[in-house]
């Protein structure tokens, strides 16, 4: 009878978890040269969460194709940050409730 219960129970507990994943889900993007279409390597891309969140800052770095990545995303709104240096290229709010990826051009000058 126990190792019913034991059973029963672990396998509520597995079914509870998978219904209501608790990390997120990916989120990235493409950051490329607005005029020639290629990407742009070693950007710095910062997602900023909501003031008064429990959740942290996420950073990351452009590939050498200008992709980026972040794998485990909770779903809310962002300010999303991309950044050479001291220099921030591009800021927007973005909402992982509505999207997944984003493609950023950005202007060369």
């Amino acid at each position: 009878m126990f190792k019913r219960i034991a059973a029963l129970s672990f396998l509520i507990f597995v079914v509870s978890q998978s219904a209501h994943p608790q990390d997120g889900k990916p989120f990235g993007g493409h950051v490329f040269d607005a005029q020639s279409k290629q990407g742009i390597p070693n950007l710095e891309v910062r997602l900023r969460p909501p003031k008064g969140s429990t959740v942290p800052s996420m950073l990351g770095t452009t590939d050498h194709n200008g992709l980026f990545r972040f794998a485990q995303v909770k779903p809310d709104r962002y300010l999303l940050e991309v950044s050479q240096g001291p220099y921030v290229l591009y800021r927007a709010e973005t909402d992982t409730t509505q999207v997944n990826s984003v493609e950023i051009p950005i202007e060369r000058r």
